[in-house]
């Protein structure tokens, strides 16, 4: 009978030991989006008496505050979702667009350095805090007539995430031009359908990862949101922070502000997993078929 040498035991222990740390750390990370989860579900009495953990075990489920937040006449949250998912996908796609050309003319049609000296001037101006640029944006919507729209909130939030998106994109489209580019182009195929239809589908996965990082500044995004909306175009963030907590101040309705503050941050927090899973899966089977070119 063949036995373990040591070297295996010791490996499959440290292995074991590996596992336990991950899964203490991983109940560590997940623990605060579980107890918003169940907090979301319980009823006042139930968040006023102390904590509970399992459903059906601890407390019994009451979706009440689920009721209030996707079906309130006054202050349902469907809206104010739509207008940040609207806003959030058309500011993601815009910045992608601008910036993915911004990247390739950069690259293939400037020198070294006055690529590099602009693609400076470009970071430059993330150096303004945003709070000093909200008062101007303020004045400049009321001005346009586009004050709580949301045309002022795409435009805004493409502009601020353009410059952290070009850089993002500069290793992705930044690279000289490839075998098929110069193939394209001694075939007569303009700049155009060389960008669109050969550059983009070699590099969409590395893409969709910073879109998924530019969708998550949009979606998140509350400064901008607050200063330039008032109901039409209002988003989640500000909704939250707003009608939510001022009205626990002025009322002091601690437990039902509670669970109607856990069941919409559940429904913020959904889209940004969700995207999540799907980048993470799209880039791992990419990772795996460039690791099997290579051991091919």
């Amino acid at each position: 009978m063949q036995s373990l040498s040591p070297r295996s035991g010791f490996d499959s222990v440290k292995r074991a030991g590996t596992y336990c740390i991950l899964i203490a750390w991983s109940v560590i990370c997940l623990f605060p989006l579980y107890w918003v989860g169940i907090t979301s579900i319980k009823s006042i009495d139930q968040i006023d008496s102390g904590p509970t953990y399992i459903p059906f075990w601890d407390f019994l489920p009451s979706l009440d505050a689920w009721r209030f937040i996707l079906f309130d006449a006054a202050e349902n949250l469907v809206p104010r979702a739509a207008n940040s998912m609207i806003i959030a996908v058309c500011s993601t796609l815009a910045t992608l667009l601008l910036g993915g050309m911004a990247v390739y003319g950069i690259s293939r049609f400037t020198h070294r350095f006055s690529s590099f000296a602009l693609m400076s001037m470009i970071l430059s101006t993330r150096i303004l805090p945003p709070v000093v640029m909200a008062l101007p944006l303020y004045v400049l919507a009321l001005f346009t007539g586009t004050f709580d729209s949301l045309s002022i909130l795409i435009f805004i939030y493409t502009a601020i995430n353009l410059p952290i998106a070009i850089w993002m994109l500069a290793p992705i489209f930044g690279s000289r031009a490839t075998e098929q580019e110069e193939a394209a182009n001694l075939d007569g195929a303009s700049q155009f359908h060389i960008f669109f239809f050969i550059l983009v589908p070699m590099v969409r996965t590395s893409v969709i990862a910073v879109g998924l990082l530019v969708f998550i500044q949009c979606w998140n995004e509350y400064l901008f949101a607050v200063y330039l909306t008032s109901d039409h175009a209002l988003t989640i963030p500000p909704w939250m922070v707003g009608q939510l907590s001022m009205k626990e101040a002025q009322t002091g309705g601690g437990a039902e502000e509670l669970a109607h503050l856990a069941a919409a941050t559940v429904v913020m927090a959904f889209p940004v997993l969700l995207l999540t899973i799907f980048a993470q899966r799209s880039l791992t089977g990419v990772f795996r078929v460039g690791a099997r070119r290579k051991t091919s």
